[in-house]
């Protein structure tokens, strides 16, 4: 089984059973009001602990509370049966490994981002995104390219610039799409002339989407900045959002590679496939057939639910669900356009998870991080050295803003002196600063040595207040303590369930074999068969495979010779069919090897079928049972590990307390 996929898998079931952090811990008053449920001789899992675990894998508290003690009890094994895992993991010395902590240390990265943030900022930010998301905005623009680290006089140049071009339009009377055309600093203005089509929040970075979403329809927004450079928007129509909007795609390009040679070949072939489509043929099927964009051809034309071409998305939000566009072209070539799935916008509630996800993904997340840094110094008592500071810059030259600068060592003094502190818990000096320069080297060539200076201190002190929050957001965030510990196990878990069954299970072949012919029972086939299949949508293409078959001519030749002109012509596939399968006539079953259909034809296919090999019913093979036996003997494995940890790790429930449960 796939590693990812399996890692996956056991991290889920971590997530199903979270282990306690060290419950010995908890005696005394507190087990009082919070009795121990589970007693082992490692620690002990408190009532809570263990309701809290349930609840939030089977449908919250309030439904957890309505279960039957059956269900209780049929976690509960699970859950024991988990923490004799972990107990094994860690006696093994599994979570001391430098693999276990490189990987735990990365997925504590990821999961620390959420709750470095301001929730009060956050909650206004899923509000205004919800809101959003309710209108699609049409929309041209003009850039004026300026860097994100432009020193001062470049950026004023780039915004007068750009007041200078919305002059031209609203006062000179310059058209705005000319104007885009002849100046815009995007590649794309001089064949869509500045037109972006329709978009909706998150599909812009966020102060873009902010000009965009607060421009009244015939305006043109004031210059905005964005890491791109200086934007004027001119914002044509806002429409309702009826839903998010899934299209799918059938497109004929023009090229030595593709079946259409010129434009007019290109232009027929189109206009041939929407003719089919109007005489009620399959979108799918043809798209798989014709389309010239293999990784969405494979898929049916499907092009998911993410931006399209400007053209494109103004079609798109113009079709109706199951509706397909007439032929049209693109610089790419010619396409028809097909909406197969509008998502209803659900309530708020509903969609605030998602929303979320993405503004931790958006630059706007920023703006909840900023606010956090605000209140980390607010509630800390931040105070910044300026005089240590100064001091500083005014021993810098050149070489700092390049990343090149040397600590002089004559100033020693100076280094040793506070930059920053947060009152009595955390304080850096400047050499503390130095060391983070000297590793990493930050540069901006654009800067003086004392603007450079401004910019790296800020961004360390960032850095450092962030890493002091984090330190503290276990003790001070239940929740992501519990989070972490779910994923600190789950690795754990996953490991030790690589090395004790599945790995075990794949690699020991004879242990394998041994199981398949000590439970052959278990393997029960009807007929089985194994063929070749040659299949085409074009029936000369098949009765011309017929005869090169005929000729004795081996698959490479066939495939070069018929898909010489269009590659999906032919496809030559190898496919095994047990009887009453779909797909196969059972006049198959029992035919012997190297048996060769005539050419069939089948709900608009054509095919030749040549019978590899055939086996009766009753017990499978082992080569045909072998990945049905992997999944047995792993279970098999498994069950007996576990009786050997139920020796090792004895467990002692206390059935009042389980009697108590959720009362």
């Amino acid at each position: 089984m796939n590693r990812i996929i399996l890692r996956n898998c056991m991290l889920g079931m971590a997530l199903m059973a979270l282990f306690a952090c060290n419950t010995a811990k908890q005696a005394g008053s507190s087990g009082r009001k919070d009795p121990a449920l589970l007693e082992f001789s490692q620690g002990l899992v408190r009532k809570s602990e263990f309701e809290r675990v349930y609840a939030k894998n089977n449908g919250g508290p309030e439904a957890a509370a309505r279960h039957t003690p059956e269900q209780y009890r049929e976690y509960l094994d699970l859950y024991i049966n988990f923490k004799r895992k972990v107990f094994e993991a860690v006696a093994l010395g599994l979570d001391t490994t430098a693999a276990f902590e490189q990987e735990f240390n990365t997925y504590r990265k990821q999961l620390v981002q959420p709750y470095l943030s301001s929730r009060e900022v956050e909650d206004r930010l899923v509000q205004e995104a919800y809101e959003r998301s309710g209108y699609l905005v049409n929309a041209a623009h003009i850039l004026i390219s300026v860097s994100e680290d432009a020193p001062p006089a470049d950026t004023l140049r780039a915004y007068q610039l750009a007041l200078a071009y919305r002059d031209s339009v609203l006062k000179g009377g310059k058209p705005f799409n000319y104007m885009a055309a002849q100046y815009s600093a995007d590649p794309s203005a001089r064949s869509n002339e500045g037109e972006l089509g329709f978009f909706s929040v998150f599909d812009m970075v966020y102060p873009f989407e902010n000009a965009a979403y607060t421009t009244e329809p015939g305006q043109i927004s004031m210059p905005v900045r964005t890491r791109f450079g200086y934007h004027l928007v001119r914002v044509n129509e806002k429409v309702k959002n009826e839903g998010a909007r899934r299209a799918a795609h059938i497109i004929i390009r023009v090229g030595d590679r593709y079946s259409a040679k010129t434009e007019d070949q290109a232009r027929s072939k189109i206009n041939e496939i929407y003719q089919r489509l109007n005489n009620g043929e399959d979108f799918a099927a043809l798209a798989a057939q014709y389309s010239d964009d293999p990784g969405s051809a494979s898929k049916g034309g499907d092009l998911g639910s993410g931006r399209l071409l400007p053209e494109m998305e103004s079609l798109k939000m113009r079709l109706g669900k199951g509706a397909f566009s007439e032929p049209f072209q693109t610089s790419f070539g010619w396409h028809i356009l097909k909406v197969t799935e509008v998502e209803t916008l659900g309530s708020f509630e509903e969609a605030k998870p998602a929303l979320k996800q993405k503004i931790a993904r958006d630059s706007r997340s920023q703006l909840s991080r900023s606010a956090l840094i605000a209140k980390i110094k607010r509630e800390n008592a931040f105070s910044l050295d300026e005089a240590s500071l100064a001091a500083f810059k005014a021993t810098l030259n050149a070489d700092f803003a390049r990343g090149a600068w040397k600590p002089d060592s004559a100033q020693q003094a100076l280094y040793a002196r506070p930059l920053f502190s947060l009152g009595s818990s955390l304080t850096r000096s400047l050499s503390d600063f130095v060391a983070y320069y000297q590793s990493a080297r930050p540069r901006n060539q654009r800067l003086t040595a004392e603007q450079a200076a401004d910019q790296f201190v800020n961004t360390y002190i960032e850095q450092q207040l962030l890493e002091y929050e984090e330190a503290r957001l276990p003790e001070k965030n239940p929740e992501f303590r519990y989070l972490l510990e779910e994923y600190h196990d789950g690795i754990l878990l996953f490991t030790l369930m690589e090395q004790k069954v599945w790995k075990k299970a794949v690699e020991d072949t004879a242990g394998l074999r041994a199981y398949y012919l000590a439970h052959q029972a278990e393997f029960q086939a009807d007929e089985m068969v194994d063929v070749k299949e040659y299949r085409s949508d074009g029936e000369e293409a098949i009765t011309q495979v017929a005869a090169l078959l005929a000729e004795g001519r081996p698959d490479a030749y066939i495939d070069s010779v018929i898909n010489q002109t269009s590659a999906l012509r032919l496809r030559i596939t190898n496919q095994s069919y047990e009887r009453g399968d779909a797909g196969l006539d059972a006049s198959f079953f029992g035919k012997p090897a190297g048996y060769r259909s005539a050419p069939m034809a089948e709900n608009g296919m054509h095919r030749i079928i040549e019978v590899q090999a055939s086996y009766p019913a009753g017990i499978k093979p082992f080569d045909k049972a072998r990945s049905e036996c992997i999944t047995r003997y792993q279970d098999y494995l498994e069950k007996q590990w576990l009786d050997e940890l139920a020796g090792k790790y004895p467990v002692k429930v206390n059935e009042k307390v389980f009697d108590r449960l959720y009362q």
